[in-house]
């Protein structure tokens, strides 16, 4: 005999009907391989991780309906299928107790209340399947793992060990029992999300008598099992219910195919505030074995004695979430927690909710002032004067603009120079300093060193007629000898076009000449150029 798969019916057997009358009656086994559980939070037939609450009971009847259980094709295919056990209406009572809110023990009392299908000859028996039948008996127990027990209404992970014990109490005859002590150890592990949402894997193995029932061996098999609840109106206590359980088999005959039985369930559940839980749904078979029906129905009552521990946890988990308390902000600033540097005074979030500083008075607020000790003035800008003092310099924000290939200062540059002489005035201190001159790389040297002195003279004369005491000042041309960046660029040239102010250091007695002002040294002539009409630039690019 020979299994075939259809795509939404159990796995039919193919069978030599002829052959099979004559043929000694099989060894029958229990049907029923999909096994409910008796907590009102299990997933019918996957279990969740938390144990009942501690000595809180629960207790209620589980009806399930199954259409073709059990079907045989005859091997030729000119007789249509033979359901040995075409449909069954079974119920199973439980009663599950939680034990210190880390385990729980329950019992399951299978019971088939209706059955029927064709005549059993084909199998060697005369007469259809007995239609009212016990089943084997089943304690069952859980064992929160430490460190992964979870409250109902709490999320995160969760753990558990099962254990479930079969006794041979069933018909097996009436394929309601296995005549046999079986013995199934599992675990469980889910996970539980703050909107209620969980999901449950199972998995275990299932110790069964070898039975060969048409050649097919139903012995040992692996449980398992993945599930989830999604609420639904989750504060009337309404969830969506979706499984997929089944077990696979770890014995099997050399010529036929491995036996997985495996459903595909869907269900409503109602947490009633009396207490009872309704759930109620069903299903499709995957085709892939023996003992697998085209479609199965389920609804279950299960009761939790009201005001119990247990009956609270229900109802605390029906309760949505509560939303985080808002944030404390004392200051008001909307900079929360650590990040508030000054939580009792308000301050902008770019300041660390601290308060802004201005340490020079100037308007521009220490975090964005690029001179925070020096105030910008009138004519400043990102908190920096035009002019100011750092270490030998008098440094200026806008370099000084001449026209081109002249010594004429633009007028562009006009505020800048009035804020050096500006710091000139208020620093007495300041004994002299010395305008330099320095010009790019084009040109000969000589025109650049000449052009470099003829501009540094100007901006002296200029400080002179904005009141600068002429002994304070001198003025010296450099040329392009000492660059500050590469000539090769635009960029670069136009730094090395520039005019510095150098403060000279205070000597006791006369100052020394000024470079420009220095005699000749003795021995040599001096060669300075008589002073002459200015001569046209030779051509040159633009400075």
């Amino acid at each position: 005999m020979k299994p075939s798969r259809t795509p939404l019916v159990p796995l039919l057997l193919a069978l030599s009907l002829s052959t099979a009358a004559s043929a000694a009656p099989d060894a029958r086994f229990n049907l029923q391989l999909f096994r409910p559980s008796g907590a009102p939070q299990d997933l019918v037939m996957v279990t969740q991780s938390r144990p009942l609450s501690h000595l809180s009971v629960s207790a209620g009847p589980y009806f399930s309906y199954s259409l073709n259980p059990l079907s045989l094709v005859p091997k030729d295919g000119d007789l249509g299928s033979i359901s040995l056990v075409g449909n069954r209406l079974q119920l199973d009572v439980m009663a599950t107790v939680g034990l210190f809110d880390w385990a729980e023990v329950g019992v399951d009392m299978p019971l088939v209340m209706l059955q029927g299908g064709q005549n059993l000859e084909v199998i060697g028996s005369e007469g259809p399947v007995e239609s009212f039948a016990l089943g084997d008996l089943r304690l069952t127990g859980k064992v929160a793992l430490p460190g992964l027990r979870r409250s109902a209404e709490g999320h995160g992970w969760g753990s558990a060990l099962t254990l479930n014990v079969s006794f041979p109490t069933g018909v097996q005859e009436a394929f309601a029992g296995d005549g046999e002590l079986t013995w199934a150890p599992g675990l469980v592990l889910d996970y539980r999300f703050e909107s209620g949402i969980l999901l449950a894997l199972n998995g275990g193995f299932w110790k069964r008598p070898d039975r060969i029932f048409s050649g097919v061996n139903m012995g040992d098999m692996a449980p398992f099992g993945v599930g989830t609840e999604v609420p639904l109106l989750r504060g009337s206590g309404v969830t969506l219910l979706g499984m997929v359980n089944g077990a696979v088999g770890l014995e099997k005959e050399p010529d036929q195919p491995r036996q997985i039985p495996a459903e595909l369930l869907i269900g409503l559940r109602w947490y009633s505030s009396t207490g009872i839980t309704f759930t109620f749904g069903g299903g499709l078979g995957c085709g892939c074995s023996l003992a697998s029906p085209n479609l199965s129905f389920f609804t279950s009552i299960i009761w939790v004695p009201a005001k119990t521990r247990e009956w609270e946890a229900i109802e605390r988990f029906k309760e949505p979430p509560e939303p985080p308390p808002p944030p404390v902000d004392p200051d008001g600033d909307f900079v929360i927690g650590e990040k508030d540097r000054c939580p009792t005074v308000a301050g902008p979030v770019e300041n660390g909710g601290c308060p802004d500083s201005d340490g020079d008075s100037d308007g521009v607020v220490d975090r964005l002032d690029k001179c925070p000790d020096v105030p910008a003035g009138k004519r400043g800008r990102d908190g920096c004067p035009l002019a100011r003092t750092v270490g030998n310099k008098i440094v200026i924000l806008e370099q000084v603009n001449f026209a081109t290939d002249q010594d004429v200062i633009l007028s562009e540059s006009f505020p800048v120079l009035e804020e050096v002489a500006r710091v000139m005035e208020v620093n007495p201190k300041l004994d002299r300093i010395l305008i330099e001159g320095h010009t790019d790389s084009r040109a000969s040297d000589s025109y650049n060193l000449e052009l470099s002195k003829r501009r540094a003279a100007s901006v002296k004369r200029f400080l002179i007629e904005s009141g600068v005491a002429v002994e304070r000042v001198c003025s010296q041309g450099f040329g392009r000898s000492k660059p500050v960046a590469d000539n090769a660029s635009e960029e670069g040239m136009a730094l090395n076009r520039r005019v510095e102010f150098t403060i000279q250091p205070p000597v006791d007695g006369p100052r020394p000449p000024c470079p420009e002002d220095e005699p000749p040294k003795k021995g040599r002539k001096n060669t300075a150029p008589k002073p002459s009409a200015p001569k046209p630039a030779p051509p040159a690019k633009k400075k």
